[in-house]
């Protein structure tokens, strides 16, 4: 593995770019701590919210007047919500204590950082005011030299030609600038020696800067890895926990059963079976002679008790037909149930047994030849229905309950109350 130690150096003696290269890692590696913190309280707000929707939905959803197996099923799959609702909330705990240690993490990066930079600096600073004044005592040495050598020169000139006294003179003057050159000397080497002191102190610090910023990236880099690798685990430990809670609202759905729970209606809010008889004629006189016309019930009518002297009769269940005075039966599609969910596109749960299927019980029917009389006039109400007029005959074809069939009646088929008609054999 390469090193920071072996790889952020230079030539350039006052240079520091291998360790402001490494500063700026350290600043970049900073940034990505704070990075992944917020995306972790992002995150875990997120599972915080969807949480709080989940519970306030099963709060706001009540029982609809849901009765039976389906009831049982409605409330387990609320009930199930709610745990749904409970797990996404710990998981948003979870996720705000890692972005709590991510947090913590990045605070002693930055300590470290900033006190491996002041040494690293100190050192630096040192290195480069000792170099700068190394140059100016070598620059005032090789000055001072020049100097000397110039005043010996001009001290052997004027041995020749100049006076005793200006000889003198550029003597003195000649040993003064070799001294001064001397001191110059004594005083660049010293400034040489310490700069190498200091160069040698600041190589130091540089690769144990070095060392301390390669560890520090090693180490951000498993941290940050093994905190992504506990959000991924989180998340699929949701979604696995979520699954079962999903699973247990399918188990609790497999169990409905339309005819079970139609049945348990029907026992409990049951009104009653029989149906109101039909209202006859009273006359006032006994014998009726004073009553100019008199009213003769029709042969079908003729047993049935009369409903103005008796109490009234217990009243008539909800059933899928209208009233006989405006009769307005559904359609034959609509009528019908729903047996099962198809199986969807992508592999999706089905909410009931696919070999479940609902059919009605079979209605006793007619077969073709049996003819029934219209005893009394009837408007149809809608399309599904035939108009009846006194005297005319049609075929029965099916009878779907005791107050209506269906006939034939002109190549027309169609619903009429049974009522309006009479059997040929009364005739």
């Amino acid at each position: 593995m390469a090193r920071f130690e072996d790889s952020f150096w230079g030539t350039d003696f006052c240079s520091t770019q291998g360790f402001e290269t490494l500063l700026a890692r350290m600043k970049e590696g900073s940034s990505m701590c704070k990075e992944l913190e917020d995306f972790l309280k992002h995150r875990a707000k997120a599972e915080e919210d969807y949480s709080k929707a989940l519970q306030k939905i099963v709060r706001s959803a009540g029982d609809g007047g849901e009765i039976g197996i389906l009831r049982n099923a409605w409330d387990t799959v609320r009930k199930e919500t709610e745990h749904l609702a409970n797990v996404h909330m710990t998981m948003s705990q979870s996720l705000t204590k890692e972005a709590e240690d991510v947090r913590g993490f990045r605070k002693l990066q930055e300590q470290s950082r900033k006190e491996t930079e002041e040494d690293n600096m100190k050192y630096t600073r040192l290195k480069r005011d000792l170099y700068k004044k190394t140059l100016q005592s070598k620059k005032s040495y090789e000055q001072k030299c020049k100097e000397a050598d110039a005043a010996e020169n001009a001290y052997s000139t004027s041995r020749v030609t100049a006076q005793q006294k200006e000889i003198d003179k550029l003597k003195k003057k000649a040993s003064g600038a070799r001294q001064q050159a001397e001191q110059a000397d004594t005083a660049y080497k010293s400034c040489v020696e310490g700069l190498e002191q200091s160069r040698v102190s600041w190589e130091k610090c540089h690769a144990h800067s070095c060392q301390v910023f390669q560890k520090m990236e090693e180490e951000r880099i498993m941290f940050l890895r093994d905190k992504l690798w506990v959000h991924s685990n989180l998340g699929s430990m949701t979604c696995v926990q979520n699954d079962e809670h999903f699973e247990d609202m399918r188990k609790a759905l497999e169990h409905c059963d339309q005819h079970k729970d139609i049945n348990l209606f029907v026992n409990t809010k049951k009104t009653g079976t029989q149906r109101p008889a039909p209202v006859v004629y009273e006359s006032y006189y006994p014998d009726g002679s004073k009553s100019s016309k008199r009213f003769a019930a029709s042969p079908l009518h003729r047993d049935r008790p009369s409903t103005m002297s008796s109490r009234p009769p217990e009243p008539l269940p909800q059933t899928g037909f209208p009233a006989m005075a405006a009769p307005n039966l559904p359609t034959k599609e609509k009528q019908r149930s729903i047996s099962h969910n198809r199986y969807g596109d992508g592999g999706t749960y089905a909410t009931v047994q696919e070999t479940r299927r609902y059919s009605s019980p079979a209605s006793p029917s007619f077969g073709e030849g049996d003819t029934v009389k219209v005893a009394f006039d009837y408007d149809s109400q809608g399309q599904q229905e035939l108009t009846l007029r006194k005297g005319r005959h049609i075929r029965v074809l099916r009878r779907e309950n005791d107050l209506w069939w269906q006939g034939e009646m002109d190549g027309k088929i169609g619903v009429f109350p049974s009522t309006y008609v009479e059997p040929i054999s009364l005739i």
